[in-house]
């Protein structure tokens, strides 16, 4: 039992041995052993937990992403508009482009319309009017009204024109040129339409001046002889006197 000490002691020098026999030995190699960490230092480098710094990491990751969000449907909304502006010209276009071809179609319709129908138009067009040659114009007339017979007394009267019944050879209608019969029988000419109130209506064929105060002969001097009536009135201013033969 003695024996047992002494083996313990050498046992206890053999590990110090090994590490210098290495040392002398192995030269190349070194080992060397890693160096105890104190409990202390290893309890002071553990983080400490900071909520409202993770708070401010997580509010600011936050509205990064909103604004990336924002912009993104900001571009989307650009993007669409243009996609609809560029859209609706096309529409435009070719909304416009179907009405010049349908305008144009009708204007052709319409050409060859009338194309077609001038022929037609000019064929039944009526034809010109027929110049007539104007009527003849109407022969004037006049209107000589009688207001009695009788002889000079009936005609100084002055109250308008009077069968003068010295006359026998043929109807004397006479008035004196200042009772107005100048202006009522000057005027009257060959072929003017003459009625005389109560003997008929008759044509002027012609027209003699006579002294005033010859016979009933002068009235064979008209053409044809003694007319069936005749007018007759003083010339104003003269000595002479005015005769117009009626048939």
């Amino acid at each position: 039992m003695a024996a047992l000490p002494a083996f313990k002691s050498s046992h206890v020098v053999v590990p110090s041995a090994v590490v210098a026999c290495l040392l002398a030995i192995g030269g190349l190699s070194v080992v060397i052993p890693t160096p105890s960490v104190p409990t202390t230092a290893v309890r002071e480098a553990t983080p400490v937990p900071d909520p409202a710094g993770e708070q401010r990491t997580l509010a600011q990751l936050a509205h990064e992403a909103a604004d990336l969000q924002a912009a993104q449907i900001v571009e989307n909304a650009r993007v669409k508009e243009s996609r609809q502006r560029a859209a609706q010209g096309a529409v435009a276009q070719q909304t416009a482009a179907r009405q010049a071809q349908q305008q144009a179609a009708a204007r052709a319709q319409a050409q060859a319309q009338a194309a077609r129908t001038q022929p037609a138009q000019v064929a039944a067009a009526p034809p010109a009017p027929v110049r007539l040659a104007p009527a003849p114009a109407q022969p004037p007339s006049a209107f000589i009204p009688v207001v009695g017979a009788g002889g000079q007394a009936s005609v100084d009267a002055c109250q308008g024109p009077v069968r003068f019944t010295p006359v026998t050879v043929s109807i004397s209608i006479a008035e004196h040129d200042l009772c107005g019969g100048w202006n009522r029988m000057s005027w009257i000419q060959p072929g003017t339409k003459v009625t005389v109130q109560g003997y008929g209506t008759f044509t002027a064929f012609a027209r003699m001046v006579v002294p005033k105060g010859a016979g009933e002969g002068v009235l064979g001097g008209f053409a044809g002889g003694y007319p069936p009536i005749f007018l007759q009135t003083c010339i104003p201013g003269t000595s002479q006197m005015l005769l117009i033969a009626l048939h």
